[in-house]
């Protein structure tokens, strides 16, 4: 078993190219701990989740996936969640809604996936990302995890 893990334990960035033979890029992963107050602000104080990674560089938003640790207090209003740029608030993800997720009695997870559109998504060079809410709950006292996965292209 421990030859097999070895063998599985390349980086991406050893195992994917693009048509050039260069290769795509490391997937990164960071866990952030957002708590109950922070999640009633999100609207004006926006959560990074990833700061910008430099001049010369753009983040590529993989996923996120969503952990509500539930307490004992439901989220009272219609609050959807996006991950967006930071400085060019552009929309990374498509929206989770309040009642697919904050509005749970019992413990929760979602995946964010990437917004797909047929133009593709433009994002701004040295630029994180953040998540960002769309309505501000009053009650609710649950905090969340968040494990966003993303690649940094350097362009230097």
């Amino acid at each position: 078993m421990p030859a097999r893990r070895s063998n599985m334990a390349y980086h991406i960035a050893e195992q994917v190219a693009d048509g050039d033979g260069v290769k795509a890029g490391r997937v990164f992963e960071r866990e952030i701990e957002i708590s109950s107050a922070e999640i009633k602000l999100l609207v004006s104080a926006p959560k990074e989740l990833v700061p910008a990674p430099g001049p010369g560089k753009v983040i590529e938003f993989v996923s996120a996936v969503l952990f509500l640790d539930y307490n004992s207090t439901t989220y009272d209003t219609n609050t959807s969640l996006t991950v967006q740029t930071i400085t060019g608030n552009t929309a990374l993800s498509g929206a989770v809604t309040a009642t697919n997720f904050l509005h749970k009695t019992a413990d929760a997870y979602t995946v964010m996936q990437v917004l797909s559109t047929v133009a593709g998504v433009v994002t701004d060079v040295n630029d994180g990302i953040e998540l960002v809410a769309i309505g501000i709950p009053a009650t609710g006292n649950s905090p969340m995890k968040i494990k966003v996965s993303y690649r940094v292209h350097d362009f230097n």
